[in-house]
């Protein structure tokens, strides 16, 4: 009698779950599944050597455990890419110089203003004299050059 009344709580727990869980990282291995595994091994146990709750429990808490790392990580990864984001538009403007590795691993240098920010495949560019450098290859920042204005004060 308490092994039924624990498969409907788990039934209800798991339809809760699998409806108000979503995740962008997935393991293959969802909790509705867990909780499906468990049911059976509840409902085809041996009633002379009945499974140990305790253990039930412990599988549960370390698998929810599991899925809000996953889902921190995610949204970890989601802020990341925001700052990246944030700060190449805050380059928009600047003098920069960027590193540039040739196929022979020779590096080469590349000063200019940047004019724009692309965003492609997940990765920030910046557009500096029409051409897109990684943002990771900025090696300098610096305030653009005021000195082709007309500073002459008159």
């Amino acid at each position: 009698m308490a092994i039924s009344s624990l498969n409907d709580y788990l039934t209800t727990m798991a339809t809760t779950t699998s409806t108000s869980t979503s995740s962008t990282f997935t393991t293959g291995f969802e909790m509705d599944d867990f909780l499906q595994m468990m049911v059976a091994q509840l409902q085809n146990q041996d009633m002379n050597n009945t499974a140990d709750t305790n253990e039930f429990v412990n599988q549960m808490a370390t698998y929810t455990m599991i899925e809000s790392i996953n889902s921190m990580t995610a949204a970890m990864a989601d802020l990341t890419e925001l700052s990246m984001t944030n700060y190449g538009v805050s380059l928009i403007g600047k003098d920069v110089i960027i590193a540039e590795a040739d196929d022979d691993g020779n590096i080469t240098t590349v000063q200019g203003i940047v004019d724009s920010v692309n965003f492609y495949n997940g990765e920030t560019m910046v557009v500096v004299d029409g051409n897109s450098y990684s943002l990771s290859s900025v090696m300098s920042v610096d305030a653009a050059d005021s000195s082709s204005g007309d500073n002459s004060g008159e």
